[in-house]
């Protein structure tokens, strides 16, 4: 221990040392600024990115009977825009309820009605003009696909009022829905109903509706129960079992749709296109587990350049397989 000196004291007292100045740390870099959509507010408001889950109505006639899809393609078209215009009216709907819980999640709060850029009354307005495209184009289909269009707009009302609160019941009105879709379009062209090929599309929904829930649930965290109340009863120990659980009813569904065509080369189409639909459902569990994906199953899709592509290969040896 080093001595004081009489230099170091100052009547008998050990002096004290002088503190030494402060190392000013470095400054935190300020956030990024939110980027704004370059699109209209209102336009936003319909969520254009999710037109995309319309593309049911003409994926599952295409799956089944290609030539019947090319001949009607106009009243496919035109049921394709009834559905978009029924979802963006749930879509303003839902963002209607919802506005003042989605200010408290950090993205939602940059939804047009949350931040303020589109007032409640222009929101209704936007919804009411959705529902007169809905109605004038759901007099020209026929019957049945009018009546599938009406059950989805019914049951998408309930889950923005009631259903989106209960465990479960949520993902499965939103597999529901896709499920709408697709009779309608096999309805629109006079396409085979093929009762598999319809319960791989509900499983896939349900699964990717999963997906969506968990990466809410791992994300959210504390806020989690006031953004969607229906998380409560979830965890991600169960949602990553129902989604096991889900992988393989959709492979075993999609199988046995393929083996169901009338066609002598069914077994042939089963050996070439399973690995495709392999590789489509490993490939989302790799971007839920190892990515953290999930929170939008359609930009997940159509952003994972590996799943584009595999897709397209798909679908090009479904089409050929049935045209022979």
């Amino acid at each position: 221990m080093k001595r004081l000196s009489s230099e170091d004291t100052v009547g008998g007292a050990a002096a004290v040392p002088e503190p030494r100045a402060a190392v000013p740390l470095p400054a935190k870099p300020a956030p990024d600024p939110i980027r704004r959509p370059r699109l209209p507010a209102a336009l936003v408001l319909l969520r254009p990115r999710q037109w995309v889950k319309n593309i049911f109505v003409l994926i599952v006639p295409l799956a089944v009977d290609p030539v019947a899809l090319w001949h009607n393609m106009a009243l496919a078209l035109a049921t394709t825009a009834t559905f978009t215009a029924a979802s963006a009216a749930v879509y303003v709907l839902n963002d209607w309820l919802d506005r003042e819980k989605d200010r408290l999640h950090p993205v939602k709060r940059h939804r047009p009605l949350a931040s303020g850029r589109v007032g409640p009354r222009g929101a209704l307005l936007l919804g009411a003009g959705c529902l007169a495209v809905l109605a004038a184009g759901g007099a020209l289909l026929p019957p049945g696909v009018q009546a599938a269009v009406a059950g989805y707009a019914v049951l998408n009302l309930a889950y923005c009022l009631a259903l989106k609160h209960y465990p479960l019941v949520d993902v499965s009105a939103v597999a529901a829905g896709f499920v709408l879709r697709a009779v309608a379009g096999c309805l629109a062209v006079a396409a085979p109903f093929n009762p598999a090929l319809i319960l791989c599309v509900y499983f896939t929904c349900l699964l990717m509706s999963l997906g969506k829930r968990r990466y809410e649930l791992s994300h959210l965290r504390e806020q989690a129960d006031a953004q969607r109340p229906a998380l409560t009863g979830y965890s991600v120990p169960l949602l990553d079992q129902l989604v096991a659980v889900l992988l393989a009813a959709t492979l075993v569904s999609y199988e046995m749709f393929v083996l169901s065509g009338p066609h002598p080369q069914a077994a042939v189409l089963a050996v070439v296109t399973v690995p495709f639909v392999v590789f489509a459902l490993c490939r989302y569990a790799y971007l839920l587990a190892a990515h953290r994906g999930g929170g939008e199953p359609g930009r997940d899709v159509l952003t994972d350049v590996p799943l584009i592509v595999n897709a397209v290969l798909w679908l090009a040896c479904l089409a050929v397989g049935r045209l022979l």
